[in-house]
Formats: structure tokens, C-alpha cells, sequence
């Protein structure tokens, strides 16, 4: 498991956060389950044979669990990364059904120990009796990658070769899976869950992360310390830190929400800076020329147009994307 995991699933040990996950992605914000209600379960691993000692790639499923209400709740938070894990239909249908597995076993141990059911009987074959009853799992799986929405199958069907006609034959598996790019607000949230979100749904549109921050400005000056390392880990923001009149550790975007401005100043210069280069250049202008109407640096119109000469076009984005990471230092 990744340094991100480890944040992430640390973070998750609070029961607050743990309920507000749950609440938040399965009760749209409804306050079903409470922090109080939750109890210590042992952790669920699933086993995936000996290719896991050999190869990184194959893990065992290590998940946050809680019993609530007699009920086992599973929260696995998948890798802040760049790519998605097309299998997790079968992790989490695997470490389901080991999970009641095990129940079972549990309860075929106590018999056989106690003997109180008859030989001979279907109860005895079974290893339980008729009317037990096992604890239903639920498991969530929580998506937070930056790059890219989660792209990868949702049921067991996705995964599967199969004709329409076949369907009703072949039992689905589905996950119950909370990416938060398919989420435009994050109200339901009540920890810093919300932060969370909101910069990973974000990260990418630093217009919409400004808003954001400026609109909830208290919230994002008062992150808490667990917070704001996940932050950090996840999203790569950095927060300065004070001290409140409690002397417990807070933390505040300013900085980052500084950074924000800045480089949408920057690339909003550079957007332009190209655009009227490029039209210029179309009029067959020299460098030298294009830089005494504009009042720019000769070494700026320079670096627009070797990226127009490399984009090979007069594509306006395409000639951002190659300029952008000269630009990084400045923000």
C-alpha cells in the first residue's frame, strides 16, 4: 500500500469521518448512521494467492471496517493515482463472499463444539441450522483520483462477454462506488471529507477551486491538522499553520488559495500573449517587430513562436500545452 493509502486510511480511522463517508455516499448527507453506533471490527483482508508475494501489482484487500447495528461495513479507498483498478468487481466480490465464508465457518465451529445439531440432518450437512442468519456486509468503495474520473466497470456485467438473452442467468455483482468527479457539490459532507473532495474534483479547474474557497473561506482557514496532511498528500497543496487560542493545530488555504490566483493570472497572460502572437505571425511579422507593437520582452514572443513552429499549427491550446511547463516556476 502507497504513501497516499496510508493517509487515506488512517484519516478514516475517526468514526466522525468514518460515519460522514457513509452518510455522505450512500444517504446523500442523511444522518443514518451515527459515530456512537460505531464498534471495532477486525480488519478484512482477502488472500490472493502466491503471484501477490511476487508481483506489487497484486495486494491484498486491507479495508476500514466497523460494525453498525449488526451490520459489517467495509469503506476501501482506492489509490490516489493516476490509473483505475479494472478488477474491483472481483476484489470486492471475493472479499464478500469470504466474509460471509468465514461467518459461516464461525458458526459451523461453534456447533460442531457445542454438537446440538442432529447427524444425519440437513443442519448437519450445512454446518448451521435453518433459522441463522449471517451479518450482511456492505462494502464502499471511495475513488479519489486526480487524473481522471473513474473509468473503469461499475457491475460484474461490465466485465463480462455476454448476450442480452443470457443475462437473467448469470448473476450481477455491483459496486457501491463514490467517485467524486461525477459530483458537482459536496454539501452532505459535515468533516473535512468535504475539503477533500472538493479539491480532488477541482484540482484541474483552478477558476472553479478559487470560487470555491472564497465562498467557504472560514471553513478552508480552519483545517484541521489530519485534514490538511491528507490535503497535502493527496492534492499536493500546501498550508501554512497557526495556532489557535485552544492550542490545537489549524490550518488555512491562503497559500494555496494565493497560488490559485496566481497561476490563473499567469496563464490567462500567456492565453493571451499567444492568441495575438499567432495573428501577427499569420500577417508573416517578424519576432522582433511582433515584440515592439506588443511591448514584450523579444525572449517571450520567441518561446510563442518555437511552440508554434513545434505545435506545427496555429492551435491555440496546443501551443499553451507545450508552453505551460516553462511557466510552472512562476507559480
Amino acid at each position: 500500500m502507497g504513501k497516499k493509502d496510508e493517509y487515506q486510511f488512517d484519516y478514516l480511522d475517526d468514526n466522525h469521518r468514518f460515519a460522514d463517508q457513509i452518510n455522505g455516499a450512500l444517504f446523500q448527507g442523511r444522518q443514518v448512521v451515527k459515530p456512537d453506533e460505531l464498534e471495532p471490527a477486525p480488519a478484512q483482508s482477502v488472500y490472493l494467492g502466491k503471484e501477490a508475494e511476487r508481483r506489487e501489482n497484486f495486494k491484498a484487500i486491507v479495508d476500514k471496517t466497523r460494525m453498525w447495528r449488526g451490520r459489517l461495513i467495509h469503506i476501501l479507498a482506492i489509490e490516489n493515482q493516476s490509473y483505475v483498478d479494472y478488477r474491483m468487481v472481483l476484489r470486492n466480490m471475493l472479499s464478500e463472499s469470504l466474509s460471509y465464508h468465514r461467518q459461516w465457518k464461525q458458526k459451523k465451529n461453534a456447533h460442531d463444539r457445542n454438537q446440538d445439531l442432529a447427524a444425519g440432518t440437513d443442519e448437519f450437512f450445512s454446518g448451521i441450522s435453518k433459522d441463522e442468519k449471517f451479518i450482511p456486509v456492505i462494502t464502499l468503495v471511495v475513488y479519489c483520483g486526480m487524473e481522471h474520473p473513474w473509468n473503469g466497470p461499475k457491475c460484474l456485467y461490465d466485465l463480462l462477454d455476454i448476450d442480452d438473452e443470457l443475462k437473467e442467468y448469470v448473476s450481477n455483482y455491483r459496486l457501491n462506488l463514490y467517485d467524486c468527479h461525477e459530483h458537482d457539490t459536496f454539501d452532505e459532507y459535515q468533516t473535512g471529507l468535504r475539503q477533500l473532495f472538493e479539491v480532488v474534483r477541482y484540482g484541474k479547474d483552478k477558476k472553479q477551486l478559487q470560487k470555491i474557497i472564497e465562498k467557504n473561506e472560514e471553513a478552508y482557514r480552519r483545517i484541521d491538522s489530519d485534514t490538511r496532511q491528507l490535503l497535502e498528500v493527496v492534492a499536493n497543496f500546501r498550508m501554512e499553520g497557526n495556532e489557535d487560542m485552544r492550542y490545537q493545530r489549524t490550518y488555512n488555504m491562503c497559500k494555496a488559495l494565493e497560488d490559485i490566483k496566481l497561476e490563473g493570472i499567469v496563464q490567462e497572460r500567456l492565453e493571451h500573449l499567444i492568441k495575438v502572437v499567432c495573428k501577427k505571425l499569420q500577417k508573416d511579422k517578424p519576432a522582433e517587430v511582433i515584440a515592439d507593437e506588443l511591448e514584450e520582452e523579444l525572449s517571450e514572443v520567441e518561446k510563442v513562436i518555437r511552440a508554434q513552429q513545434e505545435a506545427g499549427s496555429y492551435d491555440e491550446k496546443q501551443i499553451f500545452k507545450i508552453l505551460a511547463p516553462q511557466y510552472e516556476e512562476l507559480v
